[in-house]
């Protein structure tokens, strides 16, 4: 492939990737765990105080913590998230560059627009959450321990390098010890790669490195398990162990960020790589890690299910190059080369033109309603609860919510069929029902509750119109009742 053409694709990769994770960034409410990892504190709460008494590593609450210099109430959605697509979209170039530096260009794009168009990647991409760093700094760890392979200048600095990068991964999120068959691969390669520099130095080097990235990595973890509630631990056990009503399957999950057929491409693709075995073995290796833990340990894999992905976007690039190969011996080489491209070009726009429908575009909000994409239709998940559900368009003005009954008539309470969670941040009073004051009914909400089940609001609801309403293009999305004190047989006796 000519310098020129090497260019171009780049260029096209880059601009796939920057368009599904930074337009319409801030149209979005607040969903999933993004409020979780916003930085506020209780009164008196400094910074680490905080960040100890949470579940996760500390990196995404030290953005949050850098970003309330800018926006102390976390209104502006976009900023929140913008250093969390920064992350992403780096994360898509430098794993280009990784693969490019082990097997050429051809196999670098391949595996690089995967990860690009990848519905849960663009999804971690447009959130406040921990996702896009733990991905970035596992690729520049394995980056830079190739580096350190490839370019002797590199010798020594990409392995200290690349040690703080997979020590920074962890800090991000636990799944950073994913990387550990690659990283060790590579940590072997290294310490073979260099027999003019004795054994002991490689080995001081290697220790050094290794203790600096365990001594950054423990000086967190050890007072944060020390200190670890209860209410974390039953976290982590719920988890493992599974919750009711939760989704628990890994192909649903991949199947409502990246519908229709992008799942039956994997598998064909990931079929294809077998002819590349001998090439791709150490990634098969690096993706059972973690789908063992996640599908055969722990009950609730959720999005977890990025860990495997990430050796799975290079395994289907060497079945493209499998496929590529076959079709140069079927037909004569330009003609099989022409048939590849076009199938390429065609498989490349459907996925990113698909991740823009459900994840850019807001005409409709999928997978909250359904929407046309091309001849199909986007059906949303026949669920009750679906773990994990984010990055996706969804807008209920919950800033035009919070201001409407916090700064109008009110009694201090509420109730709402949307997450606590989320409610909670934009409403600042007690959440109770017989109490309320407001009802706040959210049109397809998170919670995917889209009916009123509280007794006394859904007879409220019969009875009178909305105090308040919210529309999207034209579209009821929120109601707002503001009913009397007491339960449903008070508000009946009153004669309401």
């Amino acid at each position: 492939m000519s310098t020129k053409l090497k260019y171009i694709t780049f260029s096209i990769l880059t601009a796939v990737t920057i368009w599904l994770r930074l337009v319409n960034l801030g149209y979005s409410d607040y969903q999933g765990d993004e409020i979780k990892a916003l930085f506020l504190p209780t009164v008196g709460q400094g910074l680490m105080k905080f960040i100890f008494a949470q579940r996760k590593g500390p990196i995404q609450f030290f953005i949050t913590y850098l970003i309330k210099f800018l926006d102390p109430h976390y209104l502006n959605e976009f900023l929140v998230r913008l250093p969390f697509a920064l992350a992403g979209i780096l994360a898509v170039i430098i794993f280009y560059k990784l693969i490019d530096k082990h097997f050429g260009h051809k196999l670098a794009l391949y595996s690089a627009f995967f990860m690009s168009a990848n519905g849960l990647f663009v999804a971690f991409s447009r959130i406040a959450q921990y996702q896009s760093f733990v991905i970035l700094f596992c690729i520049l760890a394995l980056y830079f321990f190739t580096l350190a392979i490839k370019e002797k200048k590199w010798m020594i600095l990409g392995l200290y390098l690349g040690m703080i990068s997979w020590a920074i991964s962890m800090l991000s999120h636990y799944d950073g010890v994913f990387i550990a068959p690659f990283a060790f691969y590579l940590l072997f390669r290294w310490f073979k790669s260099f027999p003019g520099i004795s054994i002991k130095t490689r080995l001081l080097h290697l220790t050094l490195s290794s203790l600096l990235g365990a001594g950054v990595v423990l000086s967190f973890y050890v007072p944060f398990f020390i200190s670890v509630s209860d209410k974390t631990k039953d976290y982590w056990l719920d988890r493992l162990e599974g919750g009711e009503g939760k989704i628990s399957s890994s192909i649903v999950t991949f199947k409502v960020y990246n519908p229709k057929l992008v799942f039956y491409f994997y598998c064909l693709l990931s079929a294809f790589s077998v002819y590349r075995i001998k090439k791709s073995w150490i990634f098969i290796v690096w993706l059972l890690f973690p789908w063992i833990v996640f599908e055969l340990i722990a009950n609730i894999p959720g999005t977890h299910i990025y860990t495997y992905l990430i050796p799975l976007f290079i395994i289907m690039a060497f079945g493209i190059d499998t496929i590529e190969s076959i079709l140069k011996k079927l037909f004569k080489p330009k003609f099989g080369s022409a048939i590849s491209i076009t199938g390429l070009v065609i498989l490349f726009t459907f996925t990113s033109y698909l991740s823009h429908i459900v994840f850019v575009d807001h005409s409709k909000e999928y997978p909250w309603e359904n929407k046309k994409f091309l001849v199909w239709t986007l059906y949303k998940p026949n669920v009750i609860f679906h773990l994990s559900m984010f990055g996706f368009p969804y807008y209920r003005h919950w800033e035009g919510i919070g201001n409407f009954v916090t700064q109008g008539k009110n009694n201090g309470f509420y109730s709402t069929n949307e997450r606590k969670s989320i409610a909670r941040y934009f409403i600042p009073f007690s959440k109770d029902t017989d109490s309320a004051g407001h009802f706040v009914f959210i049109k397809n909400p998170q919670t995917f509750t889209n009916e009123i089940l509280q007794e006394k609001a859904l007879y409220w609801s019969k009875k009178y119109k909305p105090d308040r309403i919210f529309y999207n293009n034209g579209r009821e999305v929120v109601n707002i009742y503001y009913m009397p004190s007491g339960n449903i047989d008070v508000t009946k006796s009153m004669g309401y």
